[in-house]
């Protein structure tokens, strides 16, 4: 007798194949009964792999791959490529995004199934776990109590770059974003200097005031570049400090010299813009690139929804605290401010910064 009965095979190997050689070569010289003893089994079994054995060889001898023939739940050939198709093309965008954006009519888990099996998901490194949840900070501040301006260098972004030489296209991006909303105003211009940072900060406060929002009450916070700071050796406040405070009654706050994570809000907006409008878009001169960063501020402030910010929009949020603002509040001008002059100078007599601030060259001499 086998010590060993064939069902405890079965249950302890995912393959007995050696085993099923033994039953059939010992049933061919001692009969089905004789086998079906020695090994504890049923003569059925017995009879099925002497019958596989008989059809197909020893391959016949193989377990049967469990995988159902027909799946009916399973997604579509066409919306498979679809979601490849709309990834290859916007390769920041994950499932959430994905199936807003273009109603995909499947779940969220199942775009990531296939991202995940097409090679289309890029694994990042794990980030330590961060002792308090900065969301849930940031919802329990009011909306433009904290804007945070900077300026991005768009002429390290080589798609960009290329168009930039050939058209004159502008080189800085004034950004300003809204810690509590998210909302997003962009502008462009050719100089990094105090007076286009000047005209950028007059404009948005124009913007925010015929949306009857009480700059009295904002904060505009900036990292110490010099079109913000002026020369550090001056002892009288920078023409953006001036015009921040005294002009429009708005508290100036700078981060501290080498901690850019404070500015991390309007820091992530570069990057999503990079990803999604710079490396995607061709221009054709200032008015496309005015015309394209129009309707993608509108997008990322009107209809995108914002996962960290529990899935709603800038205007949603921004709705919540201000009824009946109008969505006016996110169609910002991304103009460009050297073409403005000193439009500051309507609201002060004198340049409080001077010629203290160099422009930023193309290549810094050794």
């Amino acid at each position: 007798m086998c010590p060993v009965r064939y069902y405890d095979i079965i249950r302890d190997y995912p393959n007995p194949y050696a085993f099923r050689i033994k039953i059939v070569q010992y049933c061919h010289s001692n009969g089905i009964s004789a086998t079906a003893r020695q090994f504890g089994t049923t003569r059925d079994t017995v009879r099925k792999w002497v019958r596989q054995y008989a059809m197909y060889g020893t391959k016949g001898l193989n377990n049967k791959p469990r995988i159902p023939k027909r799946i009916p739940h399973k997604t579509p050939k066409y919306i498979e490529d679809k979601v490849l198709k709309y990834r290859d093309e916007l390769k920041s965008w994950g499932p959430v995004r994905l199936k807003d954006d273009f109603d995909l009519p499947i779940s969220t888990a199942s775009i990531y199934r296939i991202l995940k099996q097409n090679n289309r998901i890029k694994e990042f490194r794990k980030k330590y776990k961060r002792q308090r949840d900065l969301r849930l900070i940031k919802m329990r501040m009011k909306a433009f109590e904290k804007i945070q301006v900077d300026v991005k260098d768009l002429s390290d972004i080589p798609r960009y770059w290329k168009l930039m030489r050939l058209l004159k296209l502008p080189r800085y991006q004034y950004t300003a974003r809204d810690v509590k909303s998210g909302l997003l105003f962009i502008a462009y211009a050719r100089k990094n200097d105090c007076v286009n940072a000047a005209n950028f900060l007059t404009i948005l406060s124009e913007h925010l005031r015929t949306h009857d929002i009480d700059l009295s009450k904002v904060i505009i916070q900036t990292d110490n570049g010099v079109e913000f700071i002026g020369n550090w050796k001056q002892k009288s406040a920078s023409l953006f400090t001036h015009m921040t405070e005294e002009v429009f009654k708005m508290s100036h706050e700078r981060i501290p010299v080498g901690r850019s994570t404070y500015n991390s809000d309007v820091e992530t907006s570069h990057l999503r813009i990079e990803r999604d409008l710079y490396d995607l878009e061709d221009f054709s001169g200032d008015d496309s690139l005015s015309i394209k960063a129009f309707m993608y501020q509108l997008y990322f402030n009107l209809l995108r929804k914002n996962r960290v910010k529990f899935n709603k929009t800038s205007y949603e949020i921004v709705s919540e605290e201000h009824p009946g603002i109008k969505p006016t509040i996110g169609a910002f001008s991304p103009i460009i401010l050297d073409d403005l002059g000193p439009y500051y100078m309507k609201y002060v007599n004198t340049e409080a910064c001077g010629k203290t601030v160099e422009d930023v060259p193309y290549h810094t001499k050794k």
